[in-house]
């Protein structure tokens, strides 16, 4: 799975923010009205709030462009890689002030690879997979006790025991016929010292302790109306909301008080129930300090189940018990749908925007296409791109699977350049004057000169390209390896050798990416001394090269390839014998089967079936 990109995550937070941000003030604003009202309203906030990264998936877009671009140093421009089947004249691009996009030194064998993570040569750096990786233990660490407390409860209702008493049963559906409340709900007694709490979101049911039955008449009622309240509100399936988007938000204070606002208004809305069904203030509020005097928390099921009487929560309950100018009746079911409706519509309208200002929009860069399933054949025609494209890095891309039979048959064919045809006069005007245009003192100018003379795909260019490798710009020299390995001069291999110890990392890949497409038996030796190159992406491309020039001497040189702190160039290695097909790999390729990572093991059983065909 990729990582959730920087951009998209703080988008997240600041819309989070800013919809737990505006409740608030809404509720402040009716601070007036009752507590069942504003425990909606919070309801609300916190369940948008926690919708809202997935509604942004479905939301239409729309710019509102408020923030500044985000573009994070390390992003890079990645090449679009086309298969060979594409239909001609699909991946033409309208050059418009051209200038040359160093392409991608790339094959893809039978499948479009994801590109190679950049690594130093050791350990890779990934700030959103160390992001991602932060926000997932801290909402662990937030989920687990809320699972913790449901397997508490479960655990609590297998002991308890049924409370059939007629004097209990009674009084509960009479209460349940005053509330319409129309589910059925389990009475349970519990030990000496529990504390009435109600739980369960499917099946509910109300817990008391086991002296209840002691209970004076009104204080049985009260406590039952209260329990039965929260189940005619859902409160369990409220809180378990509410503590889902905790965890989702756990790094959020704004989350955490939209939580505990709406515990307390939870309280105080089931109160305003049991006083509405004609309960007596004082009353009600000796029977919550009696409750919360000789009764434990059961801290344990905090998460899981609402307990009636937390000490925490008494001293504003009881003010607001005992205040007869609080307003106690809730929303009307049609307030209720349309404060939803409305809420639902701004949220879905909110996860559309687009609050950053597009960056100007790069011109795309060079478009390759390459052949699939080790058919070899030759790169075509690279468009140019125009001039602001970024400078694409190169990768080589193992094979999955094998290749078919009729691939398999022409895998060893060479697809080289036509050397034998001459260039018409006009073309050779045209290459002299690219070869004078090396020698301009604009490296952009020379760059471009490089790139045209790739595409011309003339062997006559080599020399002039290989004069080009020696550019003081490493751009230009960068191209000019890429294009030697185009038009696959093999009078190019002694110069492209001394570029693999080029000082620029991007020469030396594209040198030996070259070398790669020339196969040139004279390229082992350097091809090998690449393979110890301070880079993982160079050694990477070396070692994929080795593979096309399959020679037998670097089977050894390969097999300790298997052994790199990189597990791209590891993953390599392990498709080049494969390629290779020399059983002295098989040893080497069966301890492969046991790397750490997933994708070395899967191509050294690829390279160990390759063996025994």
């Amino acid at each position: 799975m990729s990582p959730l990109p920087l951009s998209d995550f703080l988008d997240a937070v600041a819309k989070a923010t800013l919809v737990l941000g505006a409740t608030g003030l809404v509720v402040r604003a009716l601070r007036q009205s009752s507590a069942a009202t504003r425990h909606f309203l919070w309801m609300l906030g916190v369940a948008a709030a926690l919708l809202l990264p997935s509604a942004r998936a479905l939301a239409p877009r729309w710019d509102l462009p408020l923030l500044p671009a985000f573009t994070p140093a390390a992003a890079e421009t990645t090449p679009e890689v086309l298969p060979a089947a594409a239909k001609e004249g699909e991946a033409s691009v309208s050059p418009a002030a051209p200038e040359p996009a160093l392409p991608p030194a790339v094959v893809l064998r039978a499948r479009q690879a994801e590109p190679l993570a950049r690594s130093g040569g050791g350990v890779t750096i990934d700030p959103p997979r160390l992001l991602l990786a932060g926000w997932v233990v801290g909402l662990l660490a937030v989920a687990v006790p809320f699972v913790a407390g449901a397997f508490r409860v479960a655990w609590l209702r297998r002991r308890a025991v049924a409370l059939d008493s007629p004097a209990w049963t009674d009084l509960r559906d009479e209460i349940s016929r005053a509330l319409a409340l129309d589910r059925n709900v389990a009475l349970l007694r519990g030990g000496s010292a529990s504390m009435p709490m109600a739980f369960g979101v499917f099946r509910p049911a109300v817990l008391l302790p086991a002296g209840s039955s002691d209970w004076p008449e009104a204080r049985r009622r009260a406590v039952l109306t209260h329990e039965l309240a929260h189940v005619k509100r859902h409160d369990c399936l409220t809180q378990a909301i509410a503590h889902a988007a905790c965890a989702v938000y756990w790094f959020h204070p704004l989350a955490w008080l939209a939580a505990r606002r709406l515990q307390v208004e939870r309280e105080r809305a089931c109160d305003d129930l049991v006083l509405g069904a004609g309960a007596s203030g004082p009353d009600y509020a000796d029977d919550l300090l009696h409750l919360a005097r000789v009764a434990r928390g059961n801290g344990g099921f905090a998460f899981s189940a609402v307990a009636m009487a937390r000490p925490s929560q008494l001293e504003g309950r009881l003010l607001a018990i005992l205040d007869p100018s609080r307003k106690r009746r809730g929303p009307s079911r049609f307030a209720t749908a349309a404060a939803a409706v409305v809420a639902a519509l701004l949220m879905v309208g909110l996860a559309g925007v687009q609050p950053w200002v597009r960056p100007a929009k790069a011109a795309a860069p060079a478009v390759a296409l390459v052949a699939y399933a080790g058919a070899d054949e030759e790169l075509p025609a690279i468009a140019a791109a125009p001039a602001a494209a970024a400078e694409p890095e190169a990768r080589p891309h193992p094979a999955p699977v094998a290749a078919s039979a009729a691939e398999e048959a022409d895998e060893d064919a060479e697809a080289a350049p036509d050397e034998a045809a001459p260039l018409s006069a006009d073309r050779a005007k045209v290459a002299a004057a690219l070869a004078g245009a090396l020698h301009d003192t604009d490296s952009e100018v020379r760059q471009q000169a490089v790139f045209s003379l790739g595409q011309m795909r003339a062997q006559s260019a080599a020399p002039a390209l290989v004069t080009a490798l020696s550019d003081a710009d490493s751009e230009v020299r960068a191209q000019a390896a890429f294009a030697l390995g185009q038009i696959r001069a093999s009078s190019a291999v002694d110069g492209l050798a001394l570029a693999t110890k080029d000082k620029d990392a991007e020469v030396r890949q594209q040198a030996v990416f070259a070398l790669g497409q020339i196969r040139d038996p004279k390229a082992v030796a350097s091809l090998h001394t690449a393979l110890a190159d301070a880079e993982a992406e160079v050694r990477g491309q070396a070692v994929f090269a080795l593979g096309q020039i399959r020679s037998e001497e670097s089977v050894g040189p390969l097999i300790q390839a298997l052994k790199d702190p990189a597990s791209e160039v590891r993953e390599q290695a392990a498709f080049a014998l494969g390629q290779l097909r020399d059983p002295k790999a098989s040893e080497a390729l069966t301890a492969a089967l046991k790397d750490k990572e997933p994708e070395v093991r899967r191509q050294a059983a690829f390279a160990l079936g390759q063996l025994i065909e």
